[in-house]
């Protein structure tokens, strides 16, 4: 609904923002690890998380064209660097040797899956609002295919190297290879594009909430939470963090799903917004049920599929399809 998105909206604005202080407490123990290392100077964390993170807001407020450019130099970089990383780590050890290292057991698959989802659903739900940008379809298409392609390469070089290493710690993985120097110039590039893109994002959704309010002053807000947030160290609740995008932000996806393939049978028009009610009850008892089936997936013995995102996702979907023709006949 033209009223009812806003609570959806500010979900997804909070989680961007929450993006945003996560990658900047990355990239500031990323850089307190490199001049530890090479320089033996013991910056704290948190000051390098919050100064990388004012430098990352201000391009996301005055220079986001910037970004476009960094994405142009990173990008093939970073790609062929990965590809160059998996190539050290398995000259350190075999690939049999590397599939025969045990997990620590303290996280299920399913519950593994669900985090890898969480991680992700906020692209795949903001997609829509993206790529109404895209001057066809081709160019929707490219813009996912990111997300389609690109992140499985990123979690297996992640994967392979946290297995070879025993580092969970990005530096310390790229020292223990010895590519510590390039690593470090990569990461900077390809972390202030992506943590500029989540605050963009962020403040562009919320500006959809708070619409009264200037772009300038959400910006301003945004930004002081989201250095806030890397200063403080967010990436202490990472896995909360994600298993509750999984069970708050999946079963919207679901709904989407069910919206456009099944009711609307694949066809959405512009013309038709004009007609949408003000508060889309069915998604929202919908969202309700589908949440409700990821949570009690999460914290308690009740399964679907044994992954909760996916039970949340599945559930949606079947929920708002049933509710509809329910109360449409």
């Amino acid at each position: 609904g033209n009223k009812g998105v806003k609570p959806v909206n500010a979900l997804l604005a909070i989680t961007y923002i929450g993006w945003f202080a996560a990658t900047g407490d990355i990239f500031g123990s990323a850089i307190h690890d490199s001049l530890l290392a090479f320089y033996d100077w013991n910056v704290p964390a948190p000051l390098c998380a919050a100064v990388g993170s004012v430098a990352m807001a201000l391009t996301a407020v005055f220079g986001f064209r910037v970004v476009e450019r960094f994405s142009m130099f990173a990008v093939p970089i970073l790609t062929a660097f990965m590809i160059f990383v998996v190539y050290l780590a398995t000259k350190q050890m075999d690939w049999q040797s590397i599939r025969s290292i045990p997990g620590q057991g303290n996280l299920s698959f399913g519950y593994a899956v669900s985090a890898v989802i969480g991680g992700n659903i906020l692209m795949a739900v903001g997609a829509p609002d993206f790529t109404r940008y895209s001057k066809n379809e081709h160019d929707a298409l490219k813009t996912v295919s990111g997300l389609v392609f690109g992140y499985p390469l990123i979690m297996l070089v992640s994967g392979i190297s946290t297995l070879v290493t025993g580092e969970a710690d990005i530096m310390k993985i790229m020292i223990s290879l010895n590519v510590a120097v390039p690593a470090l110039v990569i990461l900077v590039f390809a972390t202030w594009t992506t943590n500029t893109v989540n605050l963009y994002s962020g403040i562009l959704t919320l500006a959809t909430v708070a619409n009264r309010t200037s772009t300038r002053k959400i910006a301003l807000a945004s930004s002081i939470v989201g250095i806030a947030g890397a200063g403080l160290g967010v990436m202490d609740f990472f896995l909360p963090f994600v298993f509750f995008l999984g069970i708050a932000t999946a079963p919207i996806a679901g709904i989407y799903l069910a919206d456009f393939f099944i009711i609307h049978k694949g066809s959405h028009r512009f013309e038709e917004l004009e007609s949408v009610h003000t508060t889309g009850i069915n998604a929202y008892i919908a969202w309700l049920i589908g949440s409700g089936s990821a949570y009690l997936t999460t914290y308690s013995g009740l399964a679907m599929t044994t992954v909760p995102a996916v039970d949340g996702l599945l559930v949606a979907f079947l929920s708002y399809i049933v509710i509809t023709r329910l109360r449409s006949a």
